[in-house]
């Protein structure tokens, strides 16, 4: 078993390349030339951690704690939220993460996004694929997919924006299964939320819209992916789920327990099901 978990490790460092094994200054609380907060930690093969909506890099905290014993493990905070800097400009999220990405050097990345950021993910794989290896998605969400049926609390969701009611529209969110948790991750969840709140107000305007929509354009994406679904996640996530392993050209899908927000409402059954799409071993 030892010498297996050896030849696991060396074959994931390997993936990376010569440049990824030498030795890497850990930067925390670092900021970009383009405004974007971030952490850069351990060593090895890149794993990229891309929050969802209305959150941010802190809903990573335990992942990083175990990724970055065996990987080198990059988290930030998407425009608008965290501690990057609000948008002034045209910008597109999956911009971002590549300029990223080229600021600190890397490639042959592993991209683990969550809800919103999973869109981010996609959206990288297809406009720079040679930076990708693979890909993580949870709790998937597909721009230009219309469900079957709209989550509930989605009129509430939208008629307190429309007025302005950024606390109600808060206190909405927090209450729908979206951001459904475990007892002791609701003042995370909670206090992640009302930071972010400005992302209210960022003008739709600014936001670079994929052309075309990455809906009609799974079919390039051949990177391995893993996509994972929450079991008591809203059916328009399931069937986003399902659409992807249908469509891109290496994907697999599998179910654990727990809600929208998977490393938070499951963490052990997502540990589990990560490290073994990695080739990682657990103590």
């Amino acid at each position: 078993m030892r010498t297996r978990r050896k030849l696991v490790a060396i074959v994931w460092a390997m993936l990376a390349g010569a440049g990824a094994l030498a030795e890497a200054q850990e930067t925390v609380d670092a900021r970009s030339s383009h405004g974007l907060a971030y952490d850069l930690v351990g060593q090895g093969p890149l794993v990229v951690l891309i929050h969802g909506t209305n959150l941010d890099r802190r809903m990573w905290d335990a992942e990083v704690g175990w990724l970055r014993e065996q990987t080198r493990v990059l988290r930030y905070d998407l425009r608008g939220q965290g501690g990057s800097d609000f948008p002034t400009k045209t910008y597109s999220n999956h911009g971002d993460l590549i300029d990223l990405l080229g600021e600190v050097g890397a490639r042959d990345v592993t991209l683990v996004g969550l809800s919103a950021g999973t869109q981010v993910a996609v959206d990288v794989a297809l406009a720079a694929p040679d930076l990708v290896a693979r890909m993580v998605l949870l709790s998937p969400s597909i721009a230009g997919y219309v469900p079957t049926a709209m989550p509930a609390f989605l009129s509430d969701l939208t008629t307190a924006l429309r007025t302005g009611d950024f606390d109600g529209a808060n206190e909405v969110l927090l209450a729908s299964s979206l951001m459904s948790v475990p007892s002791n991750r609701v003042r995370l969840v909670r206090t992640m939320v009302e930071d972010n709140d400005r992302l209210w107000t960022i003008p739709y305007t600014l936001v670079e819209q994929t052309s075309p929509p990455v809906f009609e354009s799974l079919e390039e994406i051949d990177q391995p992916t893993l996509v994972l679904v929450g079991g008591q996640d809203e059916v328009a996530i399931w069937e986003q789920g399902v659409l992807l392993e249908r469509r891109m050209g290496d994907a697999r899908s599998a179910t654990i327990p727990g809600g929208h927000l998977l490393n938070l409402a499951s963490p052990a059954p997502f540990r589990r099901a990560v490290s073994e799409f990695l080739g990682l071993f657990e103590d």
